[in-house]
């Protein structure tokens, strides 16, 4: 392009040579800008990667400069005045990193920072919750947690409450704290409970309970105790199938059952009956035991691995005849060592372990005085948390966890369905579900619900879904699902670092350089030189 119009330009010898100078620069000029266009040059400018601080609203002024302080920063920017020089500055790589400080960060605010390393320092205002979480769908008898954090300004108590009732309660200590509050499901259908602190309710709850499984417990006795009577009068009362059978005396056996009778899924018993029959026949065939009403856990501990092949031990930890748990519960002065296959049930003296089958194995002396003596919730929460870890493989499960907002993706999971299903039904919507490659028996949907309140799902469950707004800390959860997406380093102990950015000439320069070269071209021969 450049050799036919040099080699024309100098043998035109109408030209002066002034005008075939220019006419000749002319066309390497274009030529240049073409050869320039088709091998997009570019060049690096340094860029310093000193992140910049963004701040939430409700952050204090004091905090942001002590933290700027400390981590050598040079510029802040609040969430909500966001300027359009800043976002350009985002949206072209110039700022490197950012740091996110605060809870409540907003969808738009946290998708402007999607080309950035991202840092995240909570800020945990005093007396309110932050990364709440509880179970939105779970089935009557089964055992609700209720965790999250809160940064406490003074001794108080963090309490959840069902109208007058308190359910569960923690004492809090000035500072941050990671709380987990239980109790068993009472109810059936919508229910709602208030997280109450100091007497002000911070967060109301809801969750749907679903019909108990239909579990079906066989007691195998040596001889009636009120331990074992009270417990099975408790799991009648709750609806399950109970059966109760006692060794009166030699070749005598008394048989009493609550509710309809039914095949047994749990067996609970003594360790002395761990060489029995029955007993050995439900672990070879999977189902949980639960040995409980020892009085010598060592001898029990032996008993109990012969005929099972378990690998249970214990070790006293006092020498008194009982130790007492709080709440009046009283068990024997042992304690469990630790084994490989073995898990312990939070809170109380009873473990789990997972052979063949669950084999439970409860160090507590007697828990029938709390029902006596009307303490009927620590009673519930107690045997709820014990036979939760104890149940079969149940049918038809669903878990979705809460909060559930509007507008924002949530999973919801399947598990050991009779029929599997290849969708679920969400309001009037279908969603088809995902089957894992590796259990399949399980399967999750992800859905964004629209709209507020209760949502049927699969007509015989409702899931409640909340506004995206801040009163259960919105912010808290979803920049916290964000972060844990991104590349996120400790901010304190990385010195800031040179960077260089490659910068491109946009299109519309290209245009107007090709564009100024042909104007050019076309009228220098119309000029008298």
């Amino acid at each position: 392009m450049l050799f036919l119009p040099i080699t024309l330009i100098v043998r035109n010898d109408a030209l002066s040579l002034r005008r075939k100078w220019i006419r000749a620069a002319l066309h390497v000029l274009f030529s240049g800008v073409l050869l320039a266009y088709f091998l997009q040059i570019e060049w690096r400018i340094p860029v310093d990667a000193k992140p910049v601080l963004i701040a939430d609203n409700k952050v204090p002024a004091g905090y942001i400069t002590h933290l700027m302080d400390s981590l050598h920063l040079q510029e802040t920017v609040r969430a909500a005045n966001f300027k359009k020089s800043f976002k350009t500055r985002l949206l072209e790589g110039r700022i490197d990193s950012v740091i996110l400080v605060g809870s409540d960060f907003l969808p738009d605010v946290l998708g402007q920072v999607s080309r950035q390393t991202v840092h995240w320092i909570p800020y945990h205002q005093p007396d309110q919750v932050h990364l709440i979480r509880w179970k939105a769908v779970l089935r009557k008898g089964e055992l609700q947690t209720v965790s999250g954090t809160i940064q406490s300004s003074w001794k108080q108590a963090l309490t959840l409450r069902f109208g007058d009732q308190t359910l569960d309660s923690l004492p809090l200590k000035p500072g941050h704290t990671a709380f987990k509050l239980r109790f068993p499901v009472f109810s059936q259908g919508r229910t709602a409970v208030e997280l109450v602190l100091n007497q002000k309710t911070i967060a109301t709850l809801h969750f749907f309970a679903r019909k108990p499984a239909p579990v079906a417990y066989q007691f195998i006795l040596d001889s009636p105790d009120f331990e074992s009577k009270t417990l099975a009068d408790w799991l009648g009362k709750k609806g399950y199938s109970v059966q109760l059978t006692s060794t009166i005396s030699k070749d005598i056996t008394n048989r009493v059952s609550i509710n309809r009778v039914a095949t047994p899924d749990v067996i609970i018993t003594d360790p002395a009956n761990a060489i029995n029959p029955v007993v050995k026949k439900a672990v070879a065939q999977g189902k949980p035991v639960l040995f409980m009403n020892g009085t010598d856990p060592e001898t029990d501990c032996k008993t109990i691995n012969r005929a099972l092949g378990t690998t249970w031990q214990v070790k006293k930890i006092s020498n008194e005849v009982t130790v007492t748990l709080g709440n009046g519960i009283q068990a024997l002065p042992y304690q469990f060592r630790e084994a490989i296959n073995q898990f312990p049930i939070t809170g109380y003296p009873v473990a789990v372990q997972k052979t063949t089958a669950k084999i439970g194995f409860s160090l507590l002396n007697e828990t029938f005085p709390l029902k006596l003596s009307g303490d009927s919730l620590t009673y519930d929460r107690i045997w709820t948390g014990i036979l939760n870890e104890l149940q079969p493989v149940l049918k038809n499960n669903v878990q979705v966890d809460a909060p559930v907002f509007s507008g924002i993706r949530s999973v919801i999971r399947l598990n050991n369905w009779a029929i599997k299903p290849s969708s679920v039904r969400i309001g009037s919507d279908t969603v088809r579900l995902d089957y894992s490659p590796v259990n399949g028996w399980s399967a999750e949907a992800a859905y964004r619900f629209g709209g507020s309140g209760w949502q049927s799902v699969q007509d015989s469950m409702e899931v409640y879904v909340d506004q995206p707004d801040n009163k259960i800390g919105f912010g808290s959860h979803l920049t916290s699902a964000y972060v844990q997406t991104r590349s996120t380093d400790d901010t304190g102990t990385k010195p800031a670092r040179q960077r260089w950015m490659a910068v491109e000439i946009p299109g519309w320069v290209w245009l107007l350089l090709v564009l100024g070269c042909l104007t050019a071209l076309w009228i220098e021969p119309k000029f008298n030189i």
